[in-house]
């Protein structure tokens, strides 16, 4: 008869713990399917487009005549076209990058400097103008509407 010791197993229980190669290629797969989700995103982001520009900027001139209409007083977006930066809809000034520019045709009379304006007004009109921005590939005009205030986007590829 064999005695074993308190707390033993004994010989039937030689088991070894570790995972089976089920386990891991499930594990492999989940990291693959995460790195070819996060990977092109993560290098996309680091580079701004002409198209993440005028999207920002067409955000951020529907915010100002939305906030002038809510707030009932005429509200100023404006672009600074030689330091490369704009007002953005969160009242923070934006940059955008150098091999991007942008072209404002706005009212003379919201003209100041180096900076150029759109303004809204109460009731949703604004001074009207047109944002071009462009690089080497791509044009996108951001049009204001004089009378409806409205902002609307033409791509020219």
């Amino acid at each position: 008869m064999q005695k074993l010791a308190v707390g033993s197993k004994g010989p039937t229980s030689s088991r070894i713990a570790g995972f089976t190669l089920i386990e891991m290629l499930v594990v492999l797969t989940i990291v693959a399917l995460a790195l070819a989700v996060v990977v092109p995103n993560v290098s996309k982001s680091m580079v701004l487009s002409v198209d993440d520009v005028a999207r920002d900027v067409q955000i951020s001139l529907r915010q100002a005549r939305a906030k002038a209409v809510s707030e009932q007083q005429s509200t100023l977006f404006w672009v600074d076209v030689e330091q490369h930066q704009y007002l953005t809809h969160k009242n923070k000034t934006k940059a955008f990058p150098e091999d991007i520019n942008m072209h404002a045709k706005v009212a003379s009379r919201e003209v100041r400097g180096r900076k150029a304006g759109v303004r809204f007004f109460p009731d949703g009109s604004s001074t009207g103008g047109r944002l071009t921005i462009n690089d080497a590939k791509v044009t996108v005009y951001i049009d204001i509407d004089w009378l409806t205030g409205r902002v609307s986007v033409t791509d020219e590829s």
